[in-house]
């Protein structure tokens, strides 16, 4: 392939951002097209409620090899290094649990990824259902899958969920993490209300690009499009994707995480943060946070089945108020001012908020992730094995395929960097 001079970069998240930050300094022209009227895809701060709420991603996961995280912490965020209280999911119906009832959910957990694990290992890509008890601790474990991977038990596989990487920490950052990818973007050559329409790879010597702003020829592109709209066939390919990346691109869909905020009148909420599960009676239940990022803001997190139910009937805000009310009484929810929820589902531009691998379809995100042709990759958290889900995955898929295309892509050699 002849040098290239020229490349398109479809979409402005994570995957966008990185992807031209790492063209941009080995001598290329690089054009972004992002159909939002804003960046960072699916990180976006809302600040209507007096204080800013990530309506998306939200956390530095894996903080110590974040490059984004590097982003944030030398262009002068305040990141809150506090972990979450994720691990013992200690707080349940706003009471604090036992250490023993702590230690038996501790327990609980590791049988359960024991037997993912071990399902793993063997070969056995199938559902998460399939190889878990149904016992005391099931209900609350659904629940947390929902948050985590955004999808019922029912729909996760068993060999995605065990490649995903272990470790943290997890930090949050009091101006929003979406505020980060938008300033990481702040200087690049993004045309913003450009929703691409078609995309040409019919000629051997680049590609054609049609977009509500107009066309733009080029020798490559990188698409970070969400697989829940590339599924719907938006942007179209001419010709059509091969089979095998068509496939691909259903296989691994986006599960719908949303999340409700609230404001209070001063002085309604504690002082500290608080991790709390509405009940762990059934999964259909919602994770709270009060104080999210230290701001004085109460969130409700919901996941899977529910979410999308919710959200569709625009009743988000409904039930994480009747949860509150049931955990810390009807003179706390009285003190609610204000409330802004997400629409994650619906959401033309994401149909949904990070992606699963379907039962027995694990492999497909390494098909993602191979270019379509040298001059036609795919890139975003949905390409990544150990960090899908993620804005860090995310970054890391957009570095790949622009590094592919300079033709210097290395597997391994450690950490990352931002370019």
């Amino acid at each position: 392939m002849e040098r290239l001079q020229d490349v398109v970069v479809v979409g402005a998240g994570a995957a966008g951002i990185a992807a031209a930050r790492t063209l941009i300094p080995g001598g290329i022209r690089v054009q972004v097209l992002e159909a939002r009227r804003r960046a960072g895809g699916r990180a976006v701060v809302d600040a209507s409620l007096g204080a800013p709420a990530d309506l998306g991603a939200a956390w530095l996961h894996f903080a110590h090899e974040n490059p984004i995280g590097d982003w944030a912490s030398s262009h002068g965020f305040t990141i809150d290094e506090r972990e979450p209280d994720w691990g013992s999911r200690g707080c349940i119906e706003g009471r604090r649990l036992s250490p023993d009832a702590i230690a038996a959910w501790d327990a609980a957990m590791k049988r359960y990824y024991g037997a993912i694990g071990a399902a793993a290992r063997a070969g056995r890509d199938v559902a998460l259902t399939e190889v878990l008890p149904q016992d005391a601790f099931r209900a609350r474990f659904d629940a947390v899958m929902t948050w985590a991977v955004g999808a019922e038990s029912r729909e996760i596989s068993t060999v995605d969920l065990d490649a995903y990487a272990e470790g943290g920490p997890n930090w949050a950052v009091a101006e929003g993490l979406g505020a980060v990818l938008a300033d990481a973007a702040r200087e690049l050559p993004v045309r913003y209300g450009a929703e691409v329409t078609l995309i040409d790879w019919r000629s051997a010597a680049g590609v054609r690009i049609e977009s509500t702003a107009g066309t733009l020829r080029a020798d490559a592109v990188v698409v970070t499009v969400p697989t829940s709209v590339l599924a719907r066939g938006q942007p179209r390919f001419d010709p059509p994707l091969p089979a095998r990346h068509r496939v691909a691109v259903e296989d691994v869909p986006l599960g719908v995480v949303n999340k409700v905020f609230f404001a209070f009148e001063d002085g309604a909420l504690p002082p500290d943060p608080v991790f709390t599960i509405g009940t762990d009676g059934t999964s259909r239940t919602a994770h709270h946070q009060l104080r999210p990022a230290c701001q004085p803001l109460a969130m409700a997190f919901f996941g899977g089945d529910l979410s999308r139910e919710l959200e569709v009937r625009g009743e988000l805000g409904a039930f994480a108020r009747e949860e509150l009310r049931a955990m810390f009484g009807a003179d706390f929810v009285a003190g609610i001012r204000g409330e802004l929820p997400s629409a994650w589902g619906q959401d033309p531009f994401a149909r949904g908020s990070y992606s699963v691998a379907r039962p027995g379809r694990a492999s497909q995100r390494a098909v993602l992730r191979t270019p379509v042709t040298p001059r036609l990759l795919l890139a975003g958290e949905a390409c990544s094995d150990a960090h899908f889900g993620t804005l860090v995955g995310a970054w890391e898929s957009g570095v790949g395929a622009a590094r592919a295309l300079l033709g210097s892509e290395q597997s391994g050699g450690g950490r990352i960097q931002l370019p």
